[in-house]
């Protein structure tokens, strides 16, 4: 499929866009003000005010910095949008710019989705497209993906105490894993049976160093070297 960046902003286009009437009680609350403000503005100014506004709301979610959603209706082969909603995360410490560049991103999938063109992923040609287009046009810094783990919260978040398993194998490869506590028992019991460990011992420990790992529900865990792993047992309290 081939298709010019130019056309996604072309007057055709733009005349082809739908009507909109606003749903009563979609107007926003206080807490979604700005971000209305701010979809008004870049609806606006790169989408030429053709996007209808959906449902916007703030989130608390760690994993990702924005979403759209809608829901999805196929019949007879033809697929229909509706419902649409993004959101947009506050757990960060992001500046004004960088959110904005997040709530831009998720209009980009919102209006490809609206406007009922295909691509051949949720970032695929289209989107990158898009995107680059706007990064060029209008300064932007919009990204597929943002590695949260670079960011710090907006609010300083207490320590967490984590549950470590350190593991020596035969070959002399050294593993740490974040374990979920309910699943320590089991764990402890397949390690019995695993002819390939040398030695396990089992610490906690409050380090960012865990914090930022998934705890695990089964034996896997990160290869580090020996000289890592010793210095990192050799700080954790270890548990009997």
């Amino acid at each position: 499929m081939t298709f010019s960046i130019k056309k996604l902003f072309s007057p055709p286009f733009r005349s082809q866009r739908k009507e909109y009437t606003p749903i009563p009680g979609r107007q926003a609350n206080p807490e979604t003000a700005a971000l209305l403000a701010a979809f008004d503005k870049y609806n606006a100014l790169i989408f030429d005010g053709r996007l209808p506004v959906p449902r916007l709301r703030l989130s608390k979610a760690k994993t990702r910095l924005g979403q759209m959603a809608c829901k999805r209706k196929t019949v007879r082969g033809r697929t229909t949008f509706s419902d649409y909603c993004i959101s947009v995360s506050t757990y960060y410490a992001l500046t004004q710019e960088q959110l904005d560049d997040v709530l831009i991103h998720e209009m980009i999938h919102y209006s490809i989705a609206y406007t009922g063109l295909r691509d051949n992923a949720p970032h695929g040609i289209v989107f990158r497209g898009m995107m680059d287009n706007i990064n060029r046009r209008f300064g932007r810094h919009i990204a597929v993906s943002v590695n949260t783990r670079s960011i710090r919260p907006r609010v300083p978040q207490a320590p967490r105490t984590c549950l470590v398993l350190a593991l020596k194998m035969k070959n002399g490869s050294r593993y740490l894993s974040s374990v979920s506590p309910a699943s320590a028992g089991r764990l402890e019991l397949s390690l019995l049976r695993a002819g390939e460990v040398e030695s396990h011992a089992w610490y906690q420990t409050e380090d960012e160093y865990f914090s930022s790992m998934p705890r695990v529900r089964s034996l896997r865990g990160r290869k580090v070297s020996a000289d890592f792993f010793d210095e990192m047992t050799r700080k954790m309290k270890r548990m009997e």
